[in-house]
């Protein structure tokens, strides 16, 4: 039975770009409690305007562009991730590394890229890992089914 060995570790990259949502996430939170804090000492006990070093007005539009890089960074995130499974299904298509009794299949094909006819298959041991399919094109399809017309 031939198996697909995975070519990146999909769970590893996830669990990176969750930790990291997470901290962006923690930070957003605190921010945002802070805005609170700055909106309520200013309007509802009196503080004044410039207490905490900036208006009101520039906490707020700091949050604002704060939030709006959290957002973009979660869709980097995200596009990064599927682009990387793209690119992983498009190799498996491409070229899949098969293993038998667990080694990898090397493929050889005499002529290269011959396709149809009949062909004899051997395997070689190349060393304990490893094993070599060569195939030889014995005869091609149009002896068999004559020439396409």
């Amino acid at each position: 039975m031939a198996t697909v060995e995975p070519t990146w570790d999909e769970e590893k990259l996830k669990r990176r770009y969750l930790r990291i949502s997470k901290l962006i996430l923690l930070f957003v939170m605190i921010y945002a409690l802070w805005i609170a804090i700055v909106i309520m000492g200013t309007y509802l006990l009196g503080m004044g305007l410039n207490w905490a070093a900036f208006t009101v007005e520039q906490w707020v539009l700091s949050a604002i562009v704060f939030f709006v890089v959290f957002i973009v960074l979660e869709l980097l995130f995200f596009l990064h991730l599927s682009m990387k499974k793209q690119r992983a299904r498009k190799k498996k298509e491409v070229t899949p590394a098969q293993f038998i009794k667990g080694k990898r299949v090397h493929n050889f094909t005499i002529p290269t890229g011959a396709k149809g006819g009949i062909f004899s298959k051997t395997y070689i041991k190349i060393d304990d890992y490893s094993v070599l399919d060569l195939r030889y094109q014995i005869t091609p399809p149009y002896e068999l089914w004559g020439k396409k017309q």
